[in-house]
């Protein structure tokens, strides 16, 4: 299957073929249909401790396009960086041994803009252990703003484009990924998909997401 690369301008034409009037919002719990195809999405969302705002912003998103979704975390409960609450998760990282119900693992969003975002994930063998599985089981990798430097500690973005938040950009770059910058639109490069202003791009984020499902699954079929 040929590489697909899109981000910055180009990904604008991915999501204006997966508009709103194409997508078919379903409720919560129903199939979600993408271009005239089934395409229900499992997805498993990885919570960190201080997770941030836009969080809560995708999910209501994910849940309106009709995603199933279970979130993950380290410990059971964790606690938002400034609003949203505390989240009791619905599994563990620990406790995942199988992924194949799963199509996507999502690092969701973080308080991105310091130094310790997303510490408790990386300071975690077995989360990092889960991304790396993740990834080589063949599931959608996916990670918002600082969500990239857990992508980058897992191993998962060797040569793939990314962005990130920039303060970050050197562990990105040590992992072996190309760091497009601090672009404004979703970047996807085969497996993987990257994003940030999560509050701007929620249901592109979706949108793009959804796409890149539909690649892989597409390829799987061939």
């Amino acid at each position: 299957m040929k590489r697909r690369i899109v981000h910055a301008l180009p990904v604008l034409l991915a999501a204006a073929a997966l508009t709103v009037a194409e997508a078919r919002v379903a409720a919560p719990g129903a199939r979600a249909k993408t271009g005239g195809r089934t395409g229900e999405v499992n997805a498993l969302l990885l919570v960190s401790e201080n997770y941030g705002a836009n969080y809560n912003l995708f999910r209501d998103e994910a849940e309106m396009m009709g995603w199933n979704l279970t979130t993950v975390g380290v410990t059971p409960t964790v606690n938002e960086c400034f609003w949203g609450g505390p989240i009791t998760v619905d599994t563990l990282v620990t406790e995942l041994p199988d992924l194949s119900p799963y199509d996507a693992l999502l690092v969701t969003f973080s308080r991105s803009r310091l130094a310790d975002a997303h510490s408790q994930l990386l300071e975690s063998p077995e989360a990092l252990d889960l991304v790396s599985r993740a990834a080589a089981e063949g599931l959608l990798i996916v990670a918002h703003c600082a969500g990239t430097r857990v992508l980058a500690a897992a191993g998962v973005i060797d040569g793939k484009q990314v962005t990130g938040t920039p303060a970050f950009a050197n562990e990105y770059e040590a992992a072996g990924a190309i760091y497009v910058g601090d672009v404004r639109c979703p970047v996807w490069d085969g497996n993987v998909v990257t994003s940030m202003d999560g509050q701007v791009n929620k249901e592109r984020n979706c949108q793009v997401i959804h796409a890149a499902l539909d690649a892989l699954r597409a390829g799987r079929s061939r």
